[in-house]
This record gives C-alpha cells, sequence and structure tokens, in this order.
C-alpha cells in the first residue's frame, strides 16, 4: 500500500514514556493493515510519538490503543491547519552564526517577488522548482501540531545599493505557508537584515 502525505487527516499524539517507537512498530507489525499505514514524526518535541494514519484506519488505531491502554491525543487536521494556530506555533530557528537573532512577521508576499529575483532561493507554487518531497512532508508535519521552525531570512545591500534578498533555511517551509495563504509570515532574522527589510518594505 503506497500512502501519499495528503491522504492523512488527523495525528496522534503519545508519550513516549508510555509507547516507544520500537515497541509501536512491533505491535503494528502484527496488524495485517496497519503496518503499511503509519508514518512516526518527532521533528521538534522528542518526547513524544507523532503518528499519522490514513483516515479509514483511525478507529482500529484507538481501538488498538484502547486495548493496550495507552492513552493518546488525537489532534485534527481542521485544528493544525488552522492560520492562527500555525502561527503561534513558529519558533525562533537560529542560523548559528554570531549574531542577535528575532523572530518577524513578514509580508509573505513581498518577500515571494523578492525571492523570484534569485531563482536559486525561491520555490514555487506547491514546490516547483523545488523539492516536491520536502514540501509534501513540510504540510504533512503542520498536521502534528508541533512547534515550527521559522524560515531564516538574509538580507544584504549589494555594491550597486540593491537589497539582494536570501532565505538561508526553510524555503519550502515559507512556500507551504505562503501557498495556504498565509500573509504575514514569521522568520528568524538579524538587526542588519530588518533593517533592510524595512528599507524594501518587507515589514
Amino acid at each position: 500500500m503506497n500512502i501519499s502525505p495528503i491522504a492523512f487527516k488527523g495525528t496522534f499524539c503519545i508519550e513516549q514514556k508510555d509507547l516507544n517507537s520500537k515497541t509501536f512498530t512491533q505491535i503494528l507489525s502484527k496488524k495485517d493493515n496497519l503496518e503499511m499505514s503509519f508514518q512516526v514524526s518527532g521533528y521538534t518535541n522528542p518526547g513524544k510519538l507523532y503518528v499519522q494514519m490514513p483516515y479509514e484506519f483511525d478507529s482500529q488505531l484507538m481501538k488498538l490503543l484502547a486495548k493496550i491502554s495507552v492513552p493518546y491525543k488525537r489532534i485534527e487536521e481542521d485544528e493544525s491547519l488552522e492560520p492562527d494556530n500555525i502561527i503561534k506555533r513558529m519558533v525562533l530557528s537560529p542560523s548559528g552564526e554570531n549574531r542577535e537573532e528575532f523572530l518577524q512577521k513578514i509580508d509573505a508576499t513581498k518577500l515571494d517577488v523578492e525571492l523570484k529575483k534569485n531563482p536559486e532561493m525561491h520555490v514555487g507554487y506547491k514546490g516547483k522548482n523545488g523539492s516536491r518531497l520536502k514540501y509534501d512532508r513540510f504540510k504533512t508535519f503542520l498536521k502534528t501540531n508541533q512547534e515550527i521552525r521559522s524560515p531564516i531570512v538574509y538580507l544584504r545591500k549589494l555594491p550597486s545599493g540593491k537589497v539582494e534578498t536570501h532565505i538561508y533555511d526553510g524555503r519550502h517551509r515559507f512556500a507551504v505557508l505562503r501557498d495556504m495563504g498565509i500573509k504575514q509570515i514569521p522568520v528568524t532574522i538579524d538587526e542588519d537584515s530588518l533593517k533592510l527589510a524595512r528599507e524594501i518594505g518587507l515589514v
């Protein structure tokens, strides 16, 4: 069975202290349908197990967890993909550079226009010219309701006086949120880049 990421309609959140991923895999391997249908993630919260199932298998998984007395929380897709919820979950994503950085909302449409001037930095609609795998993986990750590392934006002024805009990390994250229609997207940005962003009207 080949399950597309867009088939997942919700996420089960399980404390790893209650059930670790190895045990969970062993349990699922004994089930005819379930073992080929789940994805596990724990990108920003290693203390929890996030399990995504195709909608038609949700009831089977709930019965299984009840049978082995494992508590869980089911996160509905509508809740995790609500724009305000997504914005609240976005956190600073330090670049590792020796400079102070901030979490700042930036105009998504204007940032997209600037990125188009540098094709290497731009991911088009639905992941065009980028990695469709990364694009789809982030769409699936959004449903887990975990914290989201904000894209890292860097701006510099060229000798010509023009400002060049880059996404140091998170091009596909930005593209997904842009395609969802989120107008103001939080990004990680340093003080010098923030001044230039204000100069060209991104903030």
